[in-house]
């Protein structure tokens, strides 16, 4: 979970790495070195400056983040030079991450890049294994830094284990920065099978530098298929490599194990125009949200919902946790699940500092001896992650809290915090002026001589049209015939708001165990949540409310004797209902052709483990984002990307295991696979 930081030192008044036994960058000057080997042997400027102004993107791969030197490069040229809406992709991977304090003293030396700098350091993520995802200046540029082996980062970004279809209805590395160490110190990072990775991101116009000349490093990049010029170097060095792609030799042999490419359309969808149409059905946290990541991609966007304003169902909540649930184990729920509450740190940081909610921290309370056991793990593997979480010890506690606690320890998530999830959902469609109509959608049709869909109501009326529909209305997207395999749970959960008492007003965070409570808020907490099974009522009920308590005081005594007192008559709350999946995780993705989707792989009911390079089949243009439960604002930035990479035929900002374990096709392929259907 955690990489080991780089060990670095000075050395003639540059960063040397001890790990490597090389510099970062040419003691020269490693600025103007990053300009010539990357920016103008790939020709930049000039292909920036020939973007259109019709949201197109642009996307580099680099190997080797160090610094994040180039990348810093790269954001001053494409400012300068594209056009505002464009988007520059730059996905780079970094096995030896750099800790911030080192980064932040690197980066003084560059002042005329200082306002990049800044941005990228105050974003910074920690250095746990995974794709983190930085937007920068408003959508314009998008970092995922991909921490972990740059073998097995790459392999993760393409969309098949099949290097033929890593880049499958996605647009390909546009630039390639092989910025390594050496050979002959990083032997590891430039190996013949990472350059047949490299070739299968790429296409025939992709361009490729490497400051390294080294006669293997040619060698692998022409057995992958690339052709290589070898052109005057920077300074010292005498050579440097640029190389493209040869149209027709990226074509290796399938590896498919098992029947591991139904999450690719079989019939992707077609190009639509250059500003296509998105009807949003659902204005929750999941609505908004994937209206903010498309409408930064230039999508003409709707939101549609039964409620004339956002956020008035499982959104409206006064106070919404990010709730954070970690392990040791190295599942997709825990990796996902720490995916999100990386991002979303970082996604609410301008609605806290406008002043919704508060980043005050999350405590969360073990609740049994298995889980403290769990929390010692979590706190040994994260031991350097202080700013992501850290174990406490019970006086710690009370420091961080305000209040005297039982608990022998506890996990502090700092970045973390409550939010007002509706008045973020509203803000969200203000600032980019996304109109939202009330309507209740019953039906979704897709006209075959349009090829737009339609959506009606109950009494048939046809509400919109549009090109492109994205289903984000919680439990209600099993209602639609397209959707209605998905087997989502609808749950009650009543919160309870808890009165402020003369020492409860001093709790500073978040509490979390077998309940959670909040900081006061208008004179009460946000206590809760109840999971109630076949009710179908948002009337409060008394005995929900007592649950609430019940739980949070069992959650630490202490919080029960700062709360003292509590008259359940007088209590206040709400109640809705929340959609639940049999995994625990979301669903997001294209919505599969069910009856196509079970002929194809019905083989896997006889042989489960059959290799099959079979893909699937997919409604055109009809896109689902729920089954969030009780986690949707932690969540919902992480899918709301997901989705939007997915429509804008990006390549994906988490790995593919990970998106195929938040696949809406995935319950299909299992259940085929243990004979369930």
């Amino acid at each position: 979970m955690e990489l080991k930081a780089a060990d670095i030192e000075w050395r003639q008044g540059s960063p040397y790495s001890l790990d490597y036994e090389d510099f970062y960058w040419s003691p020269v000057n490693g600025l103007e070195e990053s300009s010539h080997v990357f920016l103008q042997h790939n020709n930049l400027h000039s292909r920036w400056q020939k973007l259109s102004s019709e949201a197109q993107s642009f996307s580099v791969g680099e190997l080797g983040f160090g610094a994040g030197l180039n990348f810093l490069n790269c954001c001053e040229l494409w400012l300068k030079t594209a056009s505002d809406n464009c988007t520059l992709h730059y996905f780079s991977a970094e096995s030896s991450p750099l800790t911030k304090d080192d980064l932040a003293k690197i980066l003084q030396q560059w002042p005329s890049l200082s306002t990049h700098s800044q941005m990228l350091i105050d974003h910074y993520p920690p250095t746990v294994k995974g794709f983190h995802n930085i937007e920068l200046y408003g959508g314009r540029i998008n970092l995922c830094l991909m921490l972990g082996d740059a073998q097995e980062m790459f392999s993760a970004l393409g969309e098949s284990i099949d290097q033929r279809n890593s880049t499958y209805n996605k647009k390909p590395i546009d630039a390639w920065f092989l910025d390594g160490f050496s050979p002959e110190k990083n032997p590891s990072m430039w190996q013949p099978e990472l350059c047949k990775i490299i070739a299968g991101l790429s296409s025939s116009k992709t361009t490729l530098t490497t400051y390294s000349a080294a006669s293997q490093v040619g060698k692998s990049l022409i057995a992958a298929g690339f052709s290589v010029d070898y052109l005057d170097g920077f300074a010292e060095k005498r050579q440097i490599i640029s190389a493209m792609l040869n149209a027709g030799l990226n074509d290796y042999p399938t590896r498919a194990r098992g029947a591991n490419q139904w999450h690719l359309n079989q019939l992707p969808n077609r190009p639509l125009n250059n500003q296509p149409s998105v009807a949003i059905i659902g204005a929750g946290i999941a609505g908004c949200t994937t209206a903010a990541a498309l409408s930064k991609r230039g999508y003409k966007i709707t939101i549609i919902d039964r409620h004339a304003t956002a956020g008035q169902e499982a959104s409206g909540n006064q106070q919404a946790i990010i709730y954070p649930k970690l392990s040791v184990r190295d599942d997709s729920l825990p990796r996902i699940n720490l995916a999100a509450i990386t991002l979303a740190s970082r996604y609410y940081r301008t609605f806290w500092e406008r002043g919704l909610g508060q980043q005050c921290g999350v405590l969360v309370l073990p609740d049994s001896d298995n889980q403290r056991h769990q929390f010692e793990l979590l706190g040994q593997h994260l031991s350097h992650q202080q700013s992501l979480v850290r174990l406490v010890n019970n006086s710690q506690m009370k420091s961080i809290s305000g209040l005297t606690l039982d608990s022998a320890q506890g996990l502090y998530f700092p970045q973390l915090g409550w939010l007002p999830p509706a008045m973020v959902c509203q803000e969200l469609l203000e600032d980019l002026s996304i109109p939202l109509i009330k309507g209740d959608v019953d039906r979704l049709f897709r006209n075959p001589k349009s090829g737009q869909w339609e959506l009606f109501d109950e009494q048939e009326k046809c509400l919109m049209q549009s090109d492109i529909v994205v289903i984000a209305n919680a439990h209600d997207c099993e209602k639609f015939k397209q959707t209605d395999f998905l087997n989502i749970q609808k749950l009650r959960g009543q919160v309870t708001e808890l009165p402020v008492t003369s020492t409860s007003k001093n709790l500073q965070t978040v509490i979390c165990g077998e309940g959670y409570i909040a900081p006061p808020n208008n004179a009460s907490h946000g206590c809760g949540a109840t999971y109630n099974k076949g009710i179908d009522s948002r009337e409060l009920r008394i005995q929900d409310h007592q649950t609430n308590l019940d739980q949070i005081i069992k959650t630490d005594q202490g919080i029960g004797r700062a709360l003292g007192d509590v008259k359940l008559h007088e209590l206040d709350g709400r109640a809705n209902f929340r959609c639940t999946t049999r995994d625990y995780l979301p669903i997001v993705g294209p919505v599969p052709d069910v009856a196509s989707m079970l002929e194809t792989y019905q083989f896997l009911r006889i042989d489960a483990r059959k290799d099959s390079s079979a893909m699937g089949i997919y409604h055109p243009n009809l896109y689902v984002n729920c089954g969030m439960g009780s986690r949707g604002l932690g969540y919902a930035p992480l899918t709301a990307e997901v989705l939007a990479a997915e429509i804008h035929q990006q390549l994906g900002p988490i790995e593919r295991e990970l998106r195929q374990a938040m696949h809406p096709s995935r319950f299909l392929i299992r259940d085929l696979k243990k004979k369930r259907i």
